[in-house]
C-alpha cells in the first residue's frame, strides 16, 4: 500500500510538470503575433548592413502555405504520395485497455518553403512532429515476429496551409524557421486560436489528474503508515 502510494505521488508530479509545460506553450502561442516575411527580411537586412551576416535570430510565426524546395517534392515511403514532408509509423494494435507498442517512427527531415503574401521563408522539420497532417494511410498487417501490427503514414501536401511558429535565423545566408535552443517548435495545419484551445484542454486534464493521483497517493500512505 505505501509503495503504491509512492508511485500515485510521483505520478501527481508528473502530471503537475506536464500541466505546466502546457501553460508555457500556450503562452508563447498567445504572446507571439504573426510577422511577415518581408518584416523578418528587413530587420535580417539591418544586421547585414551593420557587417553581422548569418546572425540573424528573432522567434517568431509564419502564416502561409507549404511548397517544396528546390530539390524538388517528396515521396513518402509507404504510399508514395507526393508532399513536402512525411511521417510514418508502425505499432502493435491498441489493446483493450487503449494501450499499443511503438515499433518504428520516421519522419523526412529534408527543408521546405512557407510561402507566405510578402514572400518566401525555410521550414527546417527536423525535430518535430507536424500538428494534425493528413493520414494518407493504416494498414493493418501481420509481422512473424511481432504479430498483428499496423502501419500509418502522414504527409503534408503542397499547398497545406499552415502556421509555424520557432525561431528564425540566417545562418546558411537565407531566412529558415526552425525549432529554438529554448521553447516550443510548432508546424500546424490548425491555426493558433484552436492550438491555444487544444493547449489549455490538455492542461486542465493534467492538472486534474495529477490532483486526483496525488490525494489517492497520500491516502494510501496515511493508511499505510496507521495500519
Amino acid at each position: 500500500m505505501l509503495l503504491f502510494g509512492i508511485v500515485l505521488i510521483a505520478l501527481a508530479a508528473a502530471a503537475i510538470v506536464a500541466a505546466n509545460r502546457r501553460v508555457a506553450q500556450r503562452h508563447a502561442l498567445i504572446g507571439a503575433s504573426t510577422s511577415e516575411v518581408a518584416d523578418l527580411e528587413v530587420e535580417q537586412q539591418a544586421l547585414v548592413d551593420l557587417g553581422t551576416v548569418g546572425g540573424f535570430r528573432r522567434v517568431a510565426a509564419v502564416v502561409g502555405y507549404a511548397h517544396p524546395a528546390e530539390e524538388g517534392l517528396l515521396r513518402s515511403p509507404q504510399t508514395g504520395t507526393e508532399c513536402v514532408w512525411w511521417r510514418r509509423v508502425v505499432r502493435t494494435p491498441y489493446s483493450d485497455d487503449g494501450g499499443s507498442r511503438l515499433l518504428l517512427e520516421e519522419s523526412s527531415g529534408r527543408r521546405f518553403v512557407l510561402v507566405e503574401e510578402t514572400g518566401n521563408i525555410g521550414v527546417d522539420p527536423q525535430d518535430t512532429v507536424a500538428v494534425q497532417p493528413e493520414k494518407v494511410a493504416e494498414v493493418h498487417a501481420f509481422d512473424p515476429a511481432e504479430g498483428g501490427i499496423v502501419r500509418e503514414e502522414w504527409v503534408l501536401r503542397p499547398g497545406t496551409g499552415l502556421y509555424v511558429h520557432g525561431e528564425v535565423h540566417d545562418r546558411d545566408g537565407t531566412l529558415v524557421i526552425a525549432r529554438p535552443e529554448v521553447g516550443d517548435f510548432v508546424i500546424s495545419t490548425r491555426d493558433p486560436t484552436a492550438l491555444r484551445e487544444d493547449s489549455l484542454l490538455l492542461q486542465r486534464r493534467w492538472a486534474w489528474g495529477g490532483a486526483v493521483s496525488g490525494v489517492a497517493g497520500l491516502g494510501l500512505i496515511v493508511a499505510a503508515l496507521l495500519t
